[in-house]
């Protein structure tokens, strides 16, 4: 069911004012999918609704279940969800101290980090395009530092007695797909960078390299031995 949505944005520093005067027609859970994203960019404050934010992921997750069991392939900026769920961890990290006085914000972070385990895992079944795929790695790969400070923030509460022991061991262990991608990937870009002599590279040139890598590297070709070397490496 296709419907025009307009819905309200709120003005922020960071972000141009989108003047949507002709809202195209499109399903209407990408309008669901609008809202999602909207309320997790603008919600990010010190007095934070964690209910509100818990139900926004199950939201976008029973959505996503939803388009994995049909097999449906829906046109979405998907970008932009990912980009807003990465910022919602750097926010759940850059705030730790105040933020675990009042919740448990292992069981967002957990919530988060499954949905781009879906998105990782069956993507292929719902994301509408290969180049879908491309645009999550390098979302991964670009922003791989929030990963990083994830991963040794909940190994750091998880290797010591206390009540966040558990929920925090259990991010680690989520982690696994998200750090063995930003693990395979890293040392090819940084090693394509060094020999072009290049400080940074565009978003095209890190796909490339991504997809590259994807077309002679497959899960189904490699071995079980192989396959439980890589992921002891990683630290």
């Amino acid at each position: 069911m296709n419907f025009r949505v307009n819905l309200h944005r709120m003005p922020m520093r960071h972000r141009k004012k989108a003047a949507e005067k002709n809202v195209p027609s499109r399903p209407l859970v990408c309008a669901v999918l609008d809202l999602m994203v909207e309320f997790i960019v603008t919600h990010m404050m010190k007095d934070f609704p964690m209910d509100l934010y818990m139900r926004c992921v199950q939201v976008i997750h029973k959505l996503i279940c939803y388009q994995k069991k049909c097999r449906i392939r829906l046109h979405y900026t998907w970008r932009e969800l990912w980009s807003a769920l990465i910022n919602l961890l750097k926010f759940l990290l850059s705030n730790e101290t105040v933020l675990l006085a009042k919740h448990n914000i292992f069981h967002l972070a957990l919530l988060v980090v499954n949905l781009f385990n879906m998105f990782i895992t069956y993507g292929d079944t719902f994301l509408p395009t290969s180049n879908s795929y491309d645009e999550l790695y390098y979302e991964i790969v670009r922003m791989h530092q929030i990963f990083d400070n994830l991963y040794c923030m909940v190994l750091r509460v998880s290797t010591n007695a206390g009540q966040w022991k558990e929920p925090a061991s259990k991010v680690t262990h989520s982690l696994v797909n998200v750090r063995a991608i930003i693990n395979h990937f890293n040392p090819k870009i940084e090693s394509y960078a060094a020999v072009n002599h290049i400080s940074q590279l565009s978003e095209d040139q890190v796909r490339s390299i991504s997809l590259n890598v994807r077309k002679n590297v497959s899960l189904n070709t490699l071995s079980q031995d192989l396959l439980l070397k890589e992921f002891s490496t990683i630290s």
